[in-house]
């Protein structure tokens, strides 16, 4: 039998997820999933079929610059932006994870994270699957409002609230974001932290006990886009142990990583022969040029710019060495081409 806190292991063991697509002209009927099978078997896998790409939201998107503002205006520190933005940086492709507040923000990333039980947690969970804290978007239903800012500011709670909580529905309408797994559960309207604050979409992002057993999806439109939240535990109860329901989750998303992977590795290793032949080609041909050069020094024929020893060497020395450089290239450690040239001939 599931326990209960199994169940978020198992949603977030099915990370990966790409666009919906069709190819028909006609509007399709469209069901919505209502539950996690259902969300696995209409939409993830469907999607991890059609993936092709990783889709990163970049720290230079414009939607960043308001809430750069917005954190300024409330003259916090810069790390909490900071934090804010880089948790945010995950694969657009990928189901976004969902908290309530922040913890520790004001301190630097790796701090923050270390002083942070549930990121700490779903690290582990993560790493346990493959991935890393960078590689999905995390981001909090209330963000950049700990619980230490809210209860030292109780007057600017009704204002601040709704604010911080519209820029979380921007994000998702901004991103397109397909699957959000809400890992939190927010307290009742009652909460004295929480004041009077209310609005329609809380009902939609927020998950339970009792629909996080059941298994439950919503599905909702932000804008033209529709968005699916399958609803689990907080992750500081997730439980670590095995089981099939888990491997299975886990398994297609695993394989696509995988085979993602492995033609990535084959693209560069075509490149790196491509280049090396080709400057096996030129090296046949400064060869050649070398010879007749020399056949010309010993007739006495001398053109103008022929290049003299001194400085034809530099060139062959660096091409002997960008090919020494390439031959023990490793996807663990590459570089640019750039790089090898600037390391090879200084």
């Amino acid at each position: 039998m599931t326990t209960d806190t199994e169940l978020l292991s198992s949603s977030l063991r099915g990370l990966k997820i790409g666009k919906n697509s069709t190819s028909s002209d006609e509007e399709p009927v469209i069901k919505h999933p209502t539950s996690l099978r259902e969300l696995i078997e209409s939409v993830l896998q469907p999607a991890l079929h059609a993936q092709q790409d990783f889709e990163p939201i970049v720290a230079t998107h414009p939607f960043f610059e308001r809430a750069k503002k917005l954190c300024q205006k409330h003259e916090w520190p810069m790390e909490r932006f900071e934090n804010f933005q880089r948790l945010l940086c995950g694969t657009r492709n990928f189901p976004c994870i969902l908290l309530l507040n922040p913890k520790n923000d004001h301190l630097p990333f790796d701090e923050m994270v270390k002083g942070t039980r549930t990121l700490m947690c779903l690290r582990d969970v993560l790493e346990d699957i493959g991935l890393q804290l960078d590689d999905v978007i995390i981001m909090d239903l209330l963000p950049m409002l700990t619980d230490e800012w809210l209860d030292e500011h109780p007057d600017e709670r009704e204002r601040v609230i709704p604010e911080m909580f519209q820029l979380t529905l921007d994000c998702i309408r901004e991103f397109k974001l397909p699957i959000v797994i809400s890992c939190q559960c927010f307290p009742s309207f009652r909460h004295e932290r929480w004041g009077s604050f209310n609005h329609d979409m809380v009902s939609d992002l927020r998950s339970s006990k009792s629909s996080a057993q059941c298994y439950e999806v919503s599905s909702f439109p932000i804008g033209e886009h529709l968005t699916h939240c399958a609803k689990g535990f907080h992750p500081a109860t997730l439980y670590y142990g095995e089981d099939d329901n888990k491997q299975k989750l886990g398994e297609p998303c695993a394989a696509w990583r995988k085979d993602y992977n492995l033609k990535l590795e084959e693209r560069l290793m075509h490149e790196t022969q491509s280049i090396t032949n080709l400057i096996r080609q030129l090296q046949q041909h400064a060869a050649e040029y070398d010879k007749l050069r020399m056949s010309e020094i010993a007739q006495g024929i001398f053109r103008n710019g022929s290049s003299t020893p001194e400085r034809w060497n530099n060139p062959k020395k660096a091409l002997d060495l960008i090919l020494e450089a390439l031959s023990s290239n490793t996807s663990e450690k590459s570089c640019g081409f750039e790089d090898l040239v600037k390391e090879a001939y200084p």
